[in-house]
C-alpha cells in the first residue's frame, strides 16, 4: 500500500512539475512576444475549426518544428523526418535503391543534379551534369529541401520516378522517365596516363571514400609505379567533413594543419593530417562546382604547397553541418561551424581561385586536364 501511494505521489509531483513547466513557457512567450503567441493559437485554432483538410498533432508539431529550422534562412540546414533521416544515413553509406546521380542545393535554393555515375539509370537515360530538377513525379522542387528531393527520387529497384529538368546550356526543359536500381557507388575512378602519371577523379566524400582513395593509390604505386598524380574534383558537391581530413592524410605529412573550424561560441577546433603521406608530385584539378568537402581537401594541398590547383575558383561552402538525432525517430542537420584554410583563410561565397586558372573548352577538349599533366611532367 506505502509503495502505490508512493507511485502515486511521484505520478502526481511528475505532473504538476510539467504543468508548472508548461504554464511558465506559455507565460514566458506571453511576455517576450504575446502577438506572436497569440497569432499562433489563432492559425491552430482556424485549421481545427474551418480548414477543408485536418493534421494530426504530431503532423502539426513536425510542421512547426520544420518551420523553426526554415526561419533560419539557411539553405544547408533542416529538420529531417524519420523517412528523411534513413535516406541521409543510406547515402552516406553509398548504397541505395535509386537512378544514380548527386544531388546539390545551390545558394538560389534551386536543386541540382551532378555528376551522374557512368552506367547508372540517370547516366544512361541521359541526365547532365548541371540540369536543375524543376519536377519530381509531377511534384515542383520550387521551395523543395536537397533532402526531401533525395527522398523522392530514392525507391525500391524496379520501379520509375519521372523527373523534368530544366538545361540551361538548351534554355529547354526535359522529361525523364527513369528506372530505379540499387545503385553501389564508388567514389573513386583511376586511369593510368601517359608518361607515369595516374589520374584519379573523386567524386564525392563518403564513409568508404577514404579507403577506396588509398586502394586505388596503393595499386597505382605498386603495379602501376606511377611519378605522378592528377587528382580531380571537379564537380564534386562534397560530403562528410571526417572523409575530406582523412584523404587529406594520405598526401600530407603527419601533424600538418587540414583545416579548423569555429562555431557560434568561437570555439575554435584545429584539425591536422595523421601518419601517410604519399610523395608524388600531385596537381589537383577544381570547378565552380568543387564545394564543401572538395574545398577542404583542395585548400589543405594548397596552402600546405603540397599540390598546385587547376582549373576555376571553387563554389565557395566553408560551412559545416552537424546532423543531431531526435527522440522521435527524425534528426536536425544544423549549420554549426564555419572552417578556415590551414593559413585562415574563410572561403564562404568566395572559393578558392586556383594556382592556373584554365577554363574548360566548349569544344570537348580537357584543357584544364592537359593543363595539369603539362605541369606534372615539368616534375618528373
Amino acid at each position: 500500500m506505502k509503495k502505490r501511494n508512493g507511485f502515486l505521489t511521484g505520478l502526481n509531483i511528475f505532473f504538476t512539475s510539467l504543468g508548472v513547466l508548461c504554464t511558465v513557457g506559455v507565460i514566458f512567450l506571453l511576455v517576450v512576444n504575446p502577438l506572436g503567441l497569440g497569432t499562433l493559437l489563432s492559425v491552430v485554432g482556424l485549421i481545427n475549426s474551418q480548414s477543408l483538410y485536418q493534421i494530426s498533432p504530431q503532423q502539426m508539431l513536425g510542421g512547426a518544428t520544420a518551420g523553426v529550422v526554415e526561419a533560419l534562412d539557411d539553405p544547408y540546414s533542416s529538420y529531417l523526418d524519420t523517412q528523411s533521416w534513413q535516406e541521409l544515413k543510406i547515402r552516406l553509406e553509398a548504397k541505395f535503391g535509386g537512378i544514380g546521380v548527386y544531388v546539390f542545393q545551390d545558394n538560389e535554393g534551386r536543386i541540382q543534379l551532378y555528376s551522374p555515375i557512368k552506367g547508372t539509370p540517370a547516366y544512361e537515360e541521359g541526365i547532365q551534369h548541371g540540369d536543375i530538377l524543376t519536377k519530381i513525379n509531377g511534384k515542383s522542387t520550387m521551395n523543395m529541401s536537397q533532402d526531401d528531393a533525395v527522398t523522392l527520387m530514392r525507391g525500391d529497384p524496379g520501379t520509375q520516378v519521372k523527373l523534368n529538368v530544366y538545361r540551361e546550356s538548351d534554355n529547354k526543359e526535359y522529361e525523364f522517365e527513369i528506372v530505379r536500381e540499387i545503385i553501389n557507388v564508388p567514389s573513386v575512378e583511376e586511369e593510368v596516363l601517359d608518361g607515369g602519371i595516374a589520374y584519379i577523379r573523386l567524386s564525392q566524400f563518403h564513409a568508404q571514400s577514404s579507403r577506396e582513395m588509398s586502394d586505388s593509390l596503393n595499386r597505382l604505386l605498386q603495379d602501376e609505379g606511377i611519378q605522378g598524380l592528377v587528382l580531380d574534383l571537379r564537380n564534386n558537391g562534397g560530403g562528410e567533413f571526417e572523409a575530406a581530413i582523412d584523404i587529406a592524410s594520405i598526401f600530407l605529412s603527419e601533424g600538418e594543419e587540414v583545416v579548423s573550424s569555429a562555431d557560434a561560441q568561437g570555439n575554435r577546433k584545429v584539425y591536422r593530417a595523421t601518419a601517410g603521406k604519399t610523395n608524388i608530385p600531385l596537381v589537383v584539378l577544381v570547378n565552380q562546382d568543387s564545394a564543401s568537402a572538395s574545398e577542404i581537401l583542395a585548400a589543405a594541398l594548397q596552402d600546405n604547397s603540397r599540390a598546385v590547383l587547376v582549373g576555376t575558383t571553387t563554389y565557395g561552402k566553408g560551412l559545416v553541418q552537424t546532423v543531431f538525432p531526435l527522440r522521435d525517430g527524425g534528426a536536425l542537420k544544423l549549420t554549426t561551424q564555419k572552417y578556415y584554410t590551414p593559413n585562415g583563410t574563410d572561403i564562404n561565397e568566395i572559393g578558392i581561385v586556383p594556382d592556373y586558372f584554365v577554363e574548360q573548352n566548349p569544344n570537348g577538349e580537357d584543357v584544364q586536364l592537359n593543363k595539369a599533366i603539362e605541369l606534372l611532367k615539368e616534375k618528373l
